[in-house]
Order: structure tokens, then sequence, then C-alpha cells
């Protein structure tokens, strides 16, 4: 095994100087001539890095702290920990990163014997997808009240789904997709129309204007919802976590007897330090993310819930959210939380629902497919309703301004 070692970049994307205040170095040292700077100016990016003791072979992992001043009126210190033990837990190597109320600091990378942590420093502002907001880019209806002779789940459909591919090279033909209910559409089909909106939305499309739900079971979009509900399960991926989070016995945080052993990461670990991280890496790439909802304990797996952040703003430790939920036709919905603490239960604050969640994560395997009935944006009302928070009277060149499009109106509206 080669000497563990973890460089650390900071770039200051802030109009403040981070100037160096201290530091401890719990386990190795640094590497000669790689120690902290001791000043990052306005848009530099600098680092520094720590190594494993070394004789003959490795002796220790590396693990520090350093605290850098932000020399601002409403600044602060800004903390950074870092832990890349010898041998890695099942959390891999750690870190524990703050910043004061007003700004923003995140972390991505950093996994491995020679890694790299970037980490990023921000005034707090609002964050979010370009030329998306529910309002104008979800479905005038909601997930409430389908209705009850809808099939959704039958057992054609999953034996068409999960086993029809390589059956049919053995010449045994598929089911129909009606055979045998197991499930309805009273049930919800929450992740279905969130990938819906995350289609219409990633083709430059509307979702269509009908108020009323599909009542039909051959209903086009009705259809295709029910099949992107089966594609929100990633039963092929990740889908498992649906159940396992719903357990009884699943931890709640990181401090029990089931951790220590390397057996799980409790919900408060997955929804803050794996969760979050993911939404916003999504949406600082311009990306929607889809999110699950824990709502059950009990392995009542139908209680739980699929929705789409399309923004976030982090303040200090304290975040919000930004949420299309299917459940509130074209309304912006909020979460906010706290990621300081991991050896608790998850506590989110939800607006207007205040259903509980126990945890959240971020939803793999999306595959953007072309949805049915989608529209073209035809009016400037529709551009401003699909791509801003404004409310009536609305204002185009505020759109245009607050959307970073250079250009006329047109320009704007193909932009869309």
């Amino acid at each position: 095994m080669s000497r563990i070692r973890m460089y650390i970049y900071i770039s200051n994307e802030s109009d403040a100087t981070l100037t160096f205040v201290r530091d401890q170095i719990e386990s190795g040292e640094y590497t000669p001539d790689w120690n902290p700077p001791p000043a990052i100016n306005p848009g530099e990016r600098k680092g520094f890095q720590g190594e494993g003791d070394l004789f003959v072979v490795p002796t220790s992992g590396t693990e520090g702290r350093v605290w850098y001043n932000i020399n601002a009126p409403n600044g602060g210190e800004l903390y950074i920990h870092w832990n890349s033990p010898m041998v890695e837990s099942q959390y891999d190597n750690t870190f524990h990163i703050w910043a004061p109320p007003e700004w923003e600091v995140t972390h991505s990378g950093g996994q491995g014997h020679h890694a790299e942590l970037e980490i990023r420093l921000r005034r707090t502002d609002r964050r979010s997808v370009p030329r998306f907001n529910p309002r104008g880019r979800s479905f005038a209806f909601n997930n409430n009240g389908w209705g009850d002779s809808l099939p959704v789940i039958t057992l054609g459909f999953l034996w068409n789904n999960l086993f029809a591919e390589p059956l049919e090279a053995l010449g045994i033909p598929r089911l129909s997709d009606n055979l045998l209910p197991i499930t309805r559409a009273d049930t919800g089909l929450c992740g279905g129309m969130v990938y819906a909106v995350m289609d219409f939305y990633h083709h430059h499309l509307l979702p269509p204007e009908q108020k009323n739900k599909p009542v039909s079971r051959d209903d086009a979009l009705f259809k295709y919802i029910k099949d992107r509900l089966w594609d929100s399960f990633d039963v092929t991926g990740d889908g498992h976590r649906w159940l396992g989070y719903s357990s009884p016995h699943y931890p709640n945080g990181d401090e029990g007897v089931i951790q220590a052993v390397g057996l799980s990461r409790g919900r408060s670990w997955v929804t803050y330090r794996e969760a979050f991280p993911q939404i916003q890496a999504d949406i600082d790439a311009g990306r929607l993310s889809p999110v699950g909802l824990i709502q059950t304990t009990d392995l009542d797996i139908g209680s739980n819930h699929t929705v789409l952040a399309y923004g976030y703003e982090k303040s200090g430790q304290n975040v919000t959210l930004f949420i299309y939920d299917p459940n509130y036709e074209q309304q912006e919905v909020t979460f906010s939380f706290n990621i300081t603490e991991t050896d608790g239960e998850v506590r989110v604050t939800r607006s207007p629902d205040p259903k509980r969640i126990w945890c959240l994560f971020r939803i793999n395997g999306y595959v953007p497919q072309m949805p049915p009935n989608g529209r073209r944006i035809t009016s400037v009302k529709e551009a401003i309703r699909a791509s801003t928070a404004q409310k009536a009277p609305y204002s185009v060149r505020a759109a245009i301004a607050g959307s970073n499009s250079a250009g006329s109106l047109k320009t704007w509206m193909r932009s869309l």
C-alpha cells in the first residue's frame, strides 16, 4: 500500500479574502511545501496536502482541521475537517466543512487513498435549474384522487418488465400488460409524474393543459405516467432503498452498534451527507433532481413519495430545497433542514405538507424519454410561468435579465 494522501483545494468564489487562522493535525503530516496557504483571495483556487506517516510501509492515514477567517462584515470562520484513515470504514473518507450563516460552502470528491477534495465557497444565494418553475412546467392536476379502476402494477406488467426480454429469445411470448392487477392508480403515481415532468423539460416542452386526470387505461398520458412510475422505482438498480430505509430496524442516526460493525449508514447520514450533496451537484450542473421520501418506518412502502428538486439555498448548515411535489399542482413546495449532525433523526420542515420525512435520497437511473401530448411555448405568459417565479403583473425584461440570456425576446423564448 502506498502512502495515503489527501489534496484539498479551496475555490474562493466570494468577494472576501480568506486568511489562515490555525490548524490541528491529528494523524499524519503535511506534505513538505504543501501547507495551508496564508491567504486565498477572491477568485483564487489554492490548496494543501496531508499525508499519512510512512515507516517502510504506511503506518497511518491523514486527519486534520484547518480554520480560515472570512474577511467580510458578515464573515466568520470557514472550518475544514478531513479524515482519510488507513483502513476506510463504511463511510469512506469523511469530511466536515462548515461556513457561517449567509455563506455557502460545498465539497466534492475526496475518496480513495490518493484523493482530491474540492471545496467551493460562495455567498448564500438561491441556486436553481435554469428555466424551470413548477407553476408552468408541471401538470395542471395533482396526484390525489386517481380512479381506483385504473391498474398500475399488474402481473403482466411485472412479467414483461422483468422477464419478457430473455424469455422471448426462448419463444415464450409476452403477457398482456393489464393481466391481473396488483395495485391501482388510487395509491398514487407520484414517481411517474415526476419523471414525466423531467421528460417534458428535457425536450423543451410543456405538459398538456388538461386539469382533469386521465380516466381511461388506454389514455396515452396515463399509460406513459404508469410506465414512468415503474422506471422511477429503479428496480434493477438502487430500488431496494425504498424497502431498506422503510424498515423499523434501519437506524436513524450514526451512533449505534450496527454502524460500528459496518452494516449500514443511518438515515441522517444518507440524507445529509449523501443525498443533499448529490441533489446540490445536480442543480449546480443545471439538472433536475428526483428525490425519494421515506415517510414510514413500518415497511408500508406505499406511504413513501417522490418529488422533484429544482433549486436550493444553503446558509451555513441550514438548507432549503425548492420542490415540485405532484400532490400540489403547479405550486412551489419547500423542505428545510440543518445538516450539522448525523447522530439523531432526520428533521425536515416541509411546507405546506406537515407529514414527517424519515429519510430522503436521490433517485438514480433517470433516462429521458419522449412524453406524449407535449406543447411548445407559444406565449410570453407561458414562458414567464415556465421559467421564473414571477407572479402577475409579469415583467418580460426581468424574466430575460434573470435568465442570463443575452439578446432579444425571441432569443430568450427559443432558449426555453
